[in-house]
């Protein structure tokens, strides 16, 4: 689903919250775990990878809408820069769709 915003999740343990073209919203990210965001290690990004269970790979690889892909875009994305990963994001799934996310939070 296309991402229209994101902001700080109100969520104690939760760090952002994505809202979607739908109107729905996901909190994803846990405050106290580090991300490809946080620090640009690409051995904890592997790692989230690694850990990763045979289901919730197939969910990565099937696209299906979930917190965990919107986790493995955003904030373990290729770059540092939530909002390009958040366009990233947009692009590969919604290519017609103009760049929505233009700020940082």
């Amino acid at each position: 689903m296309f991402i229209i915003n994101i902001e700080e999740s109100p969520l104690r343990n939760r760090r952002y919250r994505i809202f979607l073209i739908n109107g729905n919203h996901i909190d994803i990210g846990f405050k106290h775990c580090n991300y490809y965001i946080d620090n640009a290690n690409k051995k904890e990004r592997n790692l989230f990878y690694k850990i990763l269970d045979k289901e919730q790979k197939h969910l990565i690889m099937t696209c299906k809408p979930s917190q965990l892909l919107y986790e493995t875009f955003i904030l373990n994305g290729y770059s540092t820069d939530l909002i390009k990963n958040i366009n990233f994001y947009n692009q590969e799934f919604f290519p017609l769709k103009n760049e929505i996310i233009k700020e940082n939070i």
